[in-house]
């Protein structure tokens, strides 16, 4: 593929994403398609069918929006700079997200997708006991930064 159809695949595929829409994502993926996201590695149509219907059902408000570097691509890859956002559970969040994508043909051979999971948590937590362990990871994480 020449790198506008790397480009204008992979926001064709955002677009899916977006619209919940999970036969039309996996048509994007190869048969032996692999998803590795911070959740865990989701191999064949089928474990990605699983992951994109709980992320569905987590986040049916998913958006994503492109920045900084947007889409760089070269050859069969392409790296997908986006912040993410949505609710869950009532909650909103937001957080930057970082996506590398290989392709064979035309069709999505692999993504791996990297975002602090610890961010969206801390912005979704509902109730003081969820808040203070959330917090509490933090502070120890962060302990002599600020």
């Amino acid at each position: 593929m020449s790198v506008e159809q790397v480009k204008s695949t992979m926001r064709k595929f955002r677009a899916a994403l977006e619209s919940r829409d999970v036969d039309k994502i996996l048509s994007f993926f190869t048969d032996d398609g692999e998803w590795h996201a911070p959740e865990g590695a989701f191999k064949g149509k089928e474990q990605i069918r699983g992951y994109v219907m709980w992320n569905k059902q987590t986040t049916p408000d998913l958006k994503i929006t492109e920045v900084g570097v947007k889409i760089v691509a070269e050859g069969d890859v392409g790296v997908y700079e986006h912040m993410l956002s949505g609710t869950i559970d009532g909650m909103k969040w937001d957080t930057l997200g970082l996506c590398i994508y290989e392709f064979t043909g035309d069709k999505i051979k692999s993504i791996r997708s990297v975002y602090d999971r610890l961010s969206i948590a801390k912005q979704a937590s509902k109730g003081i006991m969820a808040k203070s362990a959330v917090n509490g990871i933090l502070k120890r994480m962060e302990k002599g930064l600020h």
